[in-house]
């Protein structure tokens, strides 16, 4: 299985690699020459607002409960954002 980029470039949309240093800045290596560009780090997301839960379909707020835990600990598992 293929995994996209956690890091890209947001001009060029190439893989950017992205080191934590502690106590320091992170190390960045491009494969594009964009280096003052911004870097994206595209993560799914889901917003969830006070009470939204509750006031909702009881089948459907229990198809979202099932679809983040399996997003959750298949991230977990991969160590990806899924």
């Amino acid at each position: 299985m293929n995994f996209p980029a956690l890091y890209e470039c947001s001009v060029c949309n190439k893989a950017v690699k992205v080191t934590p240093r502690e106590g320091q800045e992170p190390l960045i290596e491009r494969a594009c020459e964009h280096h003052g560009a911004t870097i994206w780090a595209n993560r799914k997301v889901t917003l969830r607002g006070v009470g939204s839960l509750e006031a909702m379909n009881p089948v459907r707020r229990g198809a979202i409960r099932l679809t983040l835990t399996v997003r959750q600990f298949l991230s977990a598992l991969t160590g990806r954002s899924v």
